[in-house]
């Protein structure tokens, strides 16, 4: 089989971008991530965005993009599977490689969720849960993440201040990330003291909406000696769907992260995960502690004691203080392992082997797992 490497990566900073539509910011990723891979064409454009349709009026986002950069000749396709979208236009270009159906995939994530009131974002955003069991109902994402707290809570006899660690360390994060969009820090008593969004959950435990894109390049063996950046190899990505809130035996554990997680452990070294960089999908910041147990990094109900061990897990701020430009997140993430383990990022560099990206969409109805190995 193929090996696939990422031979190129660039990001914009997350923010409100008024001043810029989708297909400014994309053009401005996509002319970076390409120049570093030093590539003069690509096989494949897959564009990874969830709100095209819902808030901008448009479907086809890809067509539409290729057409207004001029990559009128090259084959486009359109990925949405909700907030881990960018991770599925990874698995997808990581196939078409190994299969032999492309040679050099550029991948482009792009979120404008600024266009309208935060409102309105929410109502959509709330499309990632089942509109005729849930939605309709008025149950949000929020809610979910709410009713996990408590349970969190309940279970392993904790209180509200017990788990008030995460939104500190992301915002000390992202102060030295110049993408992050909320790159100030906030220490314990504004994240409990922050406005209630659905009671545990407060402002300070949620992510911002905001604009952002990213790109990266993949290309098979062939490809890599004409990159501008050290190239790291994509050797593994996979996905699981899990039941729906409501069926689940216990709320404080995430199924369909254990799927891939336990995939990538029988594939792997059992230790490559402790030994990784990792970013992961914090949301809401309950869900930062359950991934860090589902990844065995802690025992279940211990993840608030080790926090401040956890060195090299979400450097770039994650999806609380980096920033969450829903279907463009996935490959911010693995932008970001790709800068950490070659070139730096937000002033720190990765020196070890693997490096892990997780995302999944509302409260772990899919998850999705990347794999990067440092080229020795």
């Amino acid at each position: 089989m193929r090996r696939v490497y990422v031979i190129g990566s660039a990001l914009t900073k997350v923010g409100r971008h008024f001043n810029k539509g989708y297909k400014e910011l994309a053009s401005e990723v996509i002319d970076k991530a390409i120049n570093e891979s030093g590539l003069e064409s690509v096989d494949l454009v897959i564009v990874a965005n969830m709100l095209s349709d819902s808030i901008l009026d448009q479907l086809d986002i890809s067509t539409i993009l290729m057409q207004n950069l001029g990559m009128t000749k090259v084959k486009a396709l359109h990925i949405e599977t909700g907030e881990s979208s960018g991770l599925a236009a990874l698995e997808v270009a990581w196939t078409a490689i190994k299969s032999e159906t492309a040679e050099k995939v550029l991948i482009v994530g792009v979120e404008k969720a600024t266009e309208y009131p935060t409102y309105k974002i929410n109502k959509v955003y709330s499309k990632v849960l089942d509109y005729e069991t849930e939605s309709i109902r008025n149950i949000t994402p929020p809610d979910y993440a709410a009713l996990i707290m408590k349970a969190y809570l309940r279970k392993y006899g904790l209180k509200r201040e017990d788990i008030a660690e995460w939104p500190v360390k992301m915002h000390e994060n992202a102060s030295r990330n110049p993408y992050a969009q909320l790159n100030f820090k906030v220490n314990h008593e504004k994240v409990l003291n922050s406005m209630i969004i659905s009671d545990p959950i407060r402002l300070l435990d949620t992510f911002p909406i905001g604009d952002g894109a990213a790109a990266i390049v993949l290309a098979s063996s062939k490809e890599t000696g004409s990159s501008k950046a050290e190239p790291v190899e994509l050797v593994h990505t996979s996905s699981a769907v899990s039941v729906q809130v409501h069926l689940r035996d216990d709320l404080t554990k995430l199924p369909a992260t254990a799927a891939v997680v336990s995939d990538l452990r029988m594939k792997f070294n059992e230790k490559m995960i402790n030994e990784a960089a990792i970013e992961l999908h914090d949301s809401y910041s309950i869900y930062a502690y359950l991934l860090i147990e589902e990844l065995g990094l802690a025992a279940r109900g211990e993840a608030p004691k080790i926090i401040n061990e956890l060195e090299f897990i979400n450097v770039s701020g994650g999806l609380k203080a980096r920033g969450h430009p829903f279907g463009a997140t996935g490959v911010y993430q693995v932008a970001e392992l790709h800068k950490l383990m070659t070139s730096g990022l937000a002033g720190r560099r990765f020196d070890g082997k693997y490096a892990i990206a997780h995302s999944m969409s509302g409260p772990d109805y899919n998850a999705r797992i990347a794999l990067l190995q440092r080229v020795i």
